[in-house]
C-alpha cells in the first residue's frame, strides 16, 4: 500500500503514479490520486494519522506490551533520556532508547534519521524490542513527531518536560512559538500521561503542567527546595577526562545526597534531576522489587556520559581542551558557553554554524549566543542545498555588530583544523552543532564526517611538527 502523506514541501499524492508504475495497486489517499482505474483506492481525512494506525496493526500493536516514557523540550532531551536508559540498564532492566542518539536496545545500536522516527519505523523497532524482551522504552519526543502524528495512538504513562525556547520556527516547521508550544503540550494532554515530571526552573513549566491530564505531577529544580527533587550547592570541578559538576541532591523527607556527574553546568544538573526522578518513578510503579532509592541511583550517575554532549576529545595538546556538543540553537549554545566559562579558560573559543534551508531565525540567535565566547570560528553545519556562505553571512553580521573577534571558514573540516593550529595554552574550544552526528548534509547527500577524527589527526600533525 502506498500512503499519500502530505508534507510542508511535498505532497505524496503526486508520487502515486510512480508507485503504480513500480507495481503498487493499493493507495490510501486524502483525495483522488492520478492512477489508472484498476488501482484500489481508499480514502481518509488524514493520511499521517492513518499511517500510524496501520503501522500499529501491521506489527501487532507491540507498544501495548511496552511501557513508554516520553521526554520533550527544546534542550536536554537526549541527555536526560540517555541517563535514564543507562541507569535502568545498570539495574538489569530490559530497556530501550529512541532519540537523537539513535535506537538502542539489547545488542542493537543503530542511527535514526529523525529524533523520533516515522510511524512504521517506530512500530518496527517496538516489534523487535518486544521480541527481545524489552519492557520499557525511553523516548525523545520531538514537536515535529507530535505535529505529524508519528506517535499517534501511542500511550506514554510517564512524561518529562525539560524546558522550552524559541526554536524550530519557520518554513517546514512551526509557524510561530505558540504553535511550537502547543505541539509540545500535547504529549502531556493527549498521550495518556499519568505521571508528569517537570523542570520548574523553566518559565513554561506551569503552563505545561496546567495542560497535563496527569493525576500525579512531580517537579525538579536547581534553584528552589520546595520541589519533589532539587539540587543545592552546585559546584564545577574537573576529572582527568571530564568537565564535571557536583551537587547535593535533595529529596523531600530525606537527607541530602552528594552527587557528581561527568558533565558541566546547571543545565546538566537539571537533566540529572529529571532522569533520577523518572527512573525512581518507573521503578516504584512497575518494578518495585528493584532498589529504587535515590541514594543508590545517584551513585550510578557518576560514570554516565552522553555521546556528543560536552564530549571531551583527548588530543596530544596537553594544555588545550576540545569539546564536542550538539548545541545547535541559541538557547543551548548560550547554556553551553556559560557552563564552560565557569572553568576559567584563558580563552573560550566557539566553532559553530547553522543548518541550511530552514529555521532561519536560529542564525541570529546562535550568533547572539556566541558573543559569550572570546573568539568564534564561523563555518558550515549541514548546509544542504543552501550555500554555507549565505548562512555564515547572517551570523557574521551579528558578530561584527557586537565587536566580536572571529574568522569565517566555509569548509567545516578546514575550520576544525584552523582551530587546532591556532589553539593556545589554557584554551577551551567548543565545537558546537554536530555532537553525535557522523555526517554532513551537503546538497542532497549525507557525507561521512567525524569531528573527532579531524581533531585528532590535526593535533597529532601539530605536535609532530613541533618535535625537533
Amino acid at each position: 500500500m502506498f500512503v499519500c502523506q502530505r508534507g510542508p514541501k511535498q505532497d505524496g499524492h503526486t508520487f502515486a503514479r510512480e508507485a503504480y508504475a513500480r507495481g503498487c495497486r493499493h493507495f490510501l489517499c486524502e483525495y483522488p490520486p492520478p492512477v489508472p482505474p484498476d488501482a484500489h483506492v481508499a480514502y481518509t481525512p488524514d493520511c499521517r494519522r492513518a499511517l500510524a494506525c496501520l503501522s500499529g496493526a501491521w506489527y501487532g500493536y507491540p507498544e501495548k506490551e511496552l511501557t513508554l516514557i516520553g521526554i520533550t523540550g527544546t534542550k536536554g532531551k537526549t541527555t536526560t533520556a540517555v541517563m535514564m536508559y543507562r541507569l535502568l540498564r545498570a539495574l538489569g532492566v530490559a530497556v530501550g532508547y529512541i532519540g537523537s542518539g539513535g535506537v538502542w536496545y539489547a545488542d542493537v545500536h543503530r542511527e535514526s534519521e529523525n529524533t523520533t522516527p516515522d510511524a512504521p519505523t517506530l512500530r518496527a523497532a517496538f516489534s523487535d524490542m518486544r521480541r527481545r524482551g524489552v519492557r520499557v522504552v525511553v523516548m525523545e519526543v520531538s514537536s515535529q513527531a507530535i505535529s505529524c502524528d508519528r506517535i499517534a495512538e501511542l500511550t506514554f504513562p510517564i512524561c518529562l518536560f525539560t524546558n522550552l525556547a524559541n526554536d524550530h520556527i519557520g518554513e517546514g516547521e512551526h509557524p510561530d512559538f505558540y504553535h511550537y508550544r502547543e505541539a509540545k503540550a500535547r504529549l502531556f494532554s493527549d498521550m495518556g500521561c499519568r505521571t508528569m515530571i517537570a523542570n520548574l526552573d523553566d518559565p513554561t513549566a506551569p503552563y505545561m503542567m496546567a495542560q497535563s491530564q496527569a493525576t500525579r505531577v512531580l517537579t525538579v529544580s536547581c534553584r528552589r527546595s520546595d520541589t519533589t527533587v532539587y539540587a543545592e550547592r552546585i559546584r564545577e570541578n574537573r576529572r582527568d577526562t571530564y568537565f564535571a559538576t557536583s551537587f547535593l541532591l535533595g529529596v523531600q523527607g530525606e537527607d541530602l545526597i552528594p552527587v557528581s556527574i561527568p558533565l558541566p553546568g546547571e543545565c546538566n544538573v537539571s537533566n540529572a534531576l529529571l532522569a533520577l526522578c523518572g527512573v525512581h518513578e518507573y521503578l516504584s510503579e512497575y518494578e518495585s522489587e528493584r532498589d529504587a532509592s535515590f541514594r543508590s541511583l545517584a551513585r550510578s550517575l557518576s560514570d554516565i556520559t552522553v555521546p556528543g554532549r560536552f564530549e571531551r576529545v583527548q588530543t596530544p595538546l596537553p594544555d588545550v581542551d576540545f569539546l564536542i556538543d550538539y548545541a545547535h540553537n541559541g538557547y543551548s549554545l548560550r547554556a553551553a558557553l556559560s557552563a564552560l566559562r565557569a572553568y576559567s579558560p584563558a580563552r573560550l573559543c566557539c566553532l559553530f554554524g547553522s543548518v541550511g534551508q530552514r529555521t532561519y531565525s536560529r542564525r541570529t540567535e546562535l550568533a547572539q549566543a556566541a558573543c559569550a565566547a572570546d573568539f568564534c570560528i564561523v563555518t558550515a553545519d549541514n548546509p544542504g542545498t543552501e550555500p554555507p556562505e549565505d548562512t555564515m553571512r547572517e551570523i557574521c553580521a551579528v558578530l561584527e555588530e557586537n565587536g566580536k573577534e572571529f574568522v569565517a571558514i566555509p569548509d567545516r573540516e578546514q575550520a576544525i583544523r584552523y582551530a587546532v593550529r591556532h589553539a593556545r595554552a589554557g584554551d577551551i574550544i567548543l565545537l558546537a552543532g554536530k555532537g553525535h552526528e557522523t555526517y554532513q548534509l551537503i546538497d542532497r547527500r549525507r557525507i561521512p564526517f567525524s569531528e573527532r577524527d579531524i581533531l585528532l589527526s590535526e593535533a597529532i600533525e601539530r605536535t609532530s611538527v613541533a618535535v625537533p
